[in-house]
């Protein structure tokens, strides 16, 4: 009886170190199909690090940051010179000739009823009272006063005539994109701002994105009073050429964040003055590609205020195993290369860094922490084999 027992004894536990082995074998599975199912994302740090050990010469993070914002302060120089050197020029420059469609105010000193107002006519010409037409395409205002004064030496003594350009008429900015009403406007009184045009134009379409670009006259081999074929063929190349992934594709334009242009980020509106012969292109928001350790990981649309964080959010937010204070935003540019920038996480959302607005094109890279991801992994996968132990449900005996 007791050798009996000793037998039945035996044999449960080589059944028992049997279904043990099973189970650990089921473990190791279960954990290697775990981690296997989910690709890790490489921080750039370690991308670099791999790099170096194979002998490869890439840029480092801090090289990466440096390159970053050295483009956009090459964009922001840029601009502020385009500024500074326009607001020291006077918009009535005496050297600019006059064209069709210009509205001109004459006044003669002590002869009123020769004040008046007209337009230069598709012919060149203006119409005025005694004189009659006067040539006045091509010339400038000082030409114009000097011929306007022989003439008025027959009806009247030592005339004292004075012409003041009102509206600059030949003088047009072509405005395309995602605008409600893409078309050629002509400035008024020599000088508008880019505001100013695009409220013209009646304003950003919902699909606009966070920026608009400016191809100034001096870029553009167009002088202000040029129309015709050519314009509209530079119109439909720089406009479809600046609406691809890659943001700017033209070395001559020069990017403005929307929400500086109007004030709508809080400080007051950034007044950029248009010449004749600019170009203002607003591109679509597009798309942004977020991948990583992200619950949704794809393509997402963009608004006009899309920012790192906004694009996060529309992918779901990030995972537990998310490594965040090495998000990476990789970004084309005109030249077919790509700028990276890593960001923490911690230090926009605590406010010591800005939240970065992100543009067609661009894409975020959200590493894996490795310990993290391990503890993840682990914890899925224990909980799969509970579930297949139980199957997925508790019975209750009475």
């Amino acid at each position: 009886m007791r050798r009996d027992r000793r037998v039945e004894l035996y044999c449960y536990q080589q059944v028992a170190s049997r279904v043990f082995a099973f189970a650990g074998m089921g473990v190791a599975c279960l954990l290697f199909v775990g981690c296997a199912s989910r690709s890790i994302t490489l921080p750039r740090s370690e991308i670099v690090e791999e790099a170096k050990d194979k002998g490869l010469k890439i840029p480092t993070v801090d090289e990466d940051r440096e390159r970053f914002l050295a483009w956009e302060q090459r964009n922001k120089d840029r601009l502020l010179n385009l500024i500074h050197n326009r607001l020291e020029s006077v918009p009535t420059d005496p050297s600019y000739r006059l064209g069709a469609g210009d509205e001109l105010e004459v006044r003669v000193f002590d002869v009123e009823e020769l004040n008046t107002t007209t337009r230069v006519s598709q012919s060149g010409f203006i119409d005025l009272p005694l004189v009659g037409a006067v040539v006045a395409g091509g010339l400038t205002t000082t030409e114009l006063e000097k011929e306007l004064r022989t003439r008025l030496t027959r009806f009247v003594r030592n005339p004292q005539a004075n012409i003041f350009l009102t509206h600059y008429a030949s003088q047009e900015v072509a405005v395309v994109g995602a605008v409600e009403k893409p078309a050629r406007y002509p400035l008024r009184k020599g000088s508008s701002s880019l505001m100013e045009l695009l409220t013209i134009a009646g304003g950003v379409t919902p699909l606009a994105g966070n920026r608009v670009n400016i191809i100034p006259v001096e870029r553009t081999g167009l002088s202000g009073q040029q129309t015709g074929e050519d314009r509209a063929r530079f119109a439909l190349q720089a406009s479809s050429s600046l609406s691809a992934p890659g943001a700017i594709r033209s070395d001559n334009a020069i990017e403005v964040a929307l929400e500086d242009v109007f004030g709508t980020s809080g400080g007051v509106p950034l007044e950029i003055p248009i010449r004749g012969g600019d170009m203002i292109i607003v591109p679509e928001a597009g798309k942004v590609l977020v991948e990583g350790e992200v619950e949704k990981r794809g393509s997402y649309d963009l608004g006009n205020r899309s920012t790192l964080l906004g694009a996060l959010a529309a992918a779901g937010g990030i995972t537990y195993s998310a490594k965040i204070d090495e998000v990476e935003l990789v970004r084309p540019v005109r030249t077919g290369d790509q700028l990276r920038l890593v960001v923490s996480l911690n230090d926009i959302l605590s406010g010591a860094q800005s939240d970065i607005p992100v543009r067609d094109g661009d894409l975020i890279r959200v590493p894996s922490h490795r310990g993290k991801r391990l503890a993840e992994d682990t914890f899925d996968s224990i909980a799969r084999i509970v579930n297949l132990g139980v199957g997925g449900q508790v019975n209750v005996v009475n």
